[in-house]
């Protein structure tokens, strides 16, 4: 409660601070500008329903990533793709070139048409109800096609959503595993477990995450207390590993993720957990079952309610199909579709009419996350100047704000000086914003910026919107 109560306070302060700040600018009259919000579901990046693919399948099936599904995806609103690399070969043997080659070309397919991967790697994929008998690798055969891919995945981290931590049991799913990498039913960690989670965030920059499919797990590894804003996006392991659930509303205890169906105040302690720990790391997943025992769960109601409080980012499209229909039928399925991730709205934006003397503007945006989370890997946040020609002069900004801080719960104010550039001609300029991908590779590919939940201020062209506030600015200024 003490925790609630300051940061409820340092919001107000914040809020207070900037009000402030507006109040003793200058002499100027801001200018300022209210904006529409927009009803319509598009892709962006690292968020919403994501598609499944399997690039290598079984009996080594190679089914390389369409460019053709991939762009029909991207018109209907997607941008993320789970990938399934199935290694029912390999669990006695290192990894060829046939799969590395796979690997690097699929991360290319996704670059060239906007998306993001989310990976799994796994020995086997058991289409009946003998999974506890699936087969998959020792663990130093883990360890060494774990060692094998890091090249690869550090390369292509930038179009890498999150990685499932894979390799372990049936569907990589971390229980019933052949080879005791994890103890089951209990789900404990134990010494191969941790070894694979290890050998998994040292394979990946300390940029991305790891997906654990149990809390528990997370929980045994560091504690039962969730991460804290001082913790997050540190680096360290803890701010690193995230959540899957793959059998989500499947039962009260989302068969097993949260253990006992029997145990209330268990389930209700792991929901906590992770309505606060997922705050800053990613919550993934996909339905499994339809049937009776899903009923009490899998309706719009509650569905949204456990959506929005459990801070989920991606959700697959394809499965469980009857459970995507019921959302189709009850009317939920295009508000689930909009609001998975973030989504964030421009509200209100002000700025003065000219720079000050020193060559500076300083701006104001209000904002609001209408999303059930906030972006989990790292965002830029770029402003520019757009000539009456159409030409862009970026800002130089002095502090920029760090996106994946802006939860749906709190109000969003942003103040930020830039400066700008020298030689500026004469002349009107628009204020534009941008949320580009930090990466060099994808930061000037608008199909990776993220785009506001508003109306007419998108310019798809170059991934920045306009705010509609004019300065005069240049030689004379």
């Amino acid at each position: 409660m003490r925790f609630m109560c300051k940061r409820a306070f340092i919001s107000l302060y914040a809020v207070l601070l900037l009000m402030l700040s507006i109040s003793v600018v200058t002499a100027q009259t801001l200018n300022t500008r209210t904006y529409q919000a927009s009803n319509v579901n598009f892709a962006n990046p690292e968020r919403g329903f994501f598609i499944q693919r399997t690039p290598l399948w079984r009996a080594g099936q190679r089914i390389a990533l369409d460019p053709t599904d991939l762009a029909e995806a991207y018109a209907a609103g997607i941008s993320l793709v789970r990938t399934y690399y199935l290694l029912e070969r390999y669990r006695d043997r290192p990894l060829d070139t046939f799969v590395l080659e796979a690997l690097q070309a699929d991360m290319h397919t996704a670059r060239s048409n906007g998306f993001k991967v989310i990976l799994r790697f796994a020995y086997n994929f058991p289409t009946n109800a003998d999974y506890q008998a699936s087969l998959d690798a020792p663990l130093d055969i883990v360890l060494q096609h774990i060692a094998q891919l890091k090249p690869i995945l550090r390369a292509h981290a930038d179009v890498i959503a999150h990685l499932e931590a894979g390799f372990i049991g049936a569907w990589g799913e971390w229980h019933s595993s052949s080879n005791r990498l994890i103890d089951y039913p209990e789900r404990g960690l134990n010494t191969p477990a941790r070894a694979i989670i290890s050998s998994l965030l040292e394979a990946l920059p300390q940029t991305r995450m790891v997906a654990l499919r149990y809390p528990l797990l997370k929980q045994q590894l560091f504690g039962v207390q969730p991460l804290h804003e001082e913790q997050a996006f540190s680096g360290e392991p803890q701010a690193r590993i995230g959540a899957h659930d793959d059998c989500f509303l499947a039962s009260a205890t989302n068969r097993g993720t949260y253990l006992n169906a029997h145990n209330q105040p268990q389930i209700a302690h792991f929901k906590a957990y992770l309505h606060a720990d997922n705050r800053y790391v990613v919550q993934s997943g996909e339905t499994c079952n339809s049937d009776t025992e899903a009923q009490p769960f899998v309706s719009c109601r509650n569905a949204l309610a456990e959506l929005s409080y459990l801070r989920w980012s991606s959700l697959n499209l394809d499965y469980h199909p009857e459970v995507i229909q019921t959302w189709r039928r009850e009317g939920c399925f295009e508000e689930i579709a909009r609001r998975l991730g973030y989504r964030l709205r421009l509200i209100e934006a002000s700025a003065p009419p000219a720079p000050s003397q020193d060559g500076t503007v300083e701006v104001w945006l209000r904002l609001n996350n209408d999303g059930f989370a906030s972006p989990y890997n790292p965002r830029g946040f770029a402003l520019a100047l757009r000539s009456v020609e159409g030409k862009l002069y970026p800002l130089k900004i002095d502090q920029a704000p760090d996106p994946r801080l802006w939860l749906p719960e709190r109000p969003i104010f942003v103040q930020v000086r830039a400066k700008l550039p020298d030689k500026l001609p004469e002349g009107s300029y628009e204020l534009m914003l941008s949320l580009p991908a930090p990466e060099p590779s994808l930061s000037s590919d608008p199909r990776y910026s993220i785009r506001l939940a508003n109306e007419g201020l998108w310019d798809a062209r170059t991934g920045y919107h306009a705010l509609g506030l004019w300065l005069k600015a240049g030689a004379s200024q």
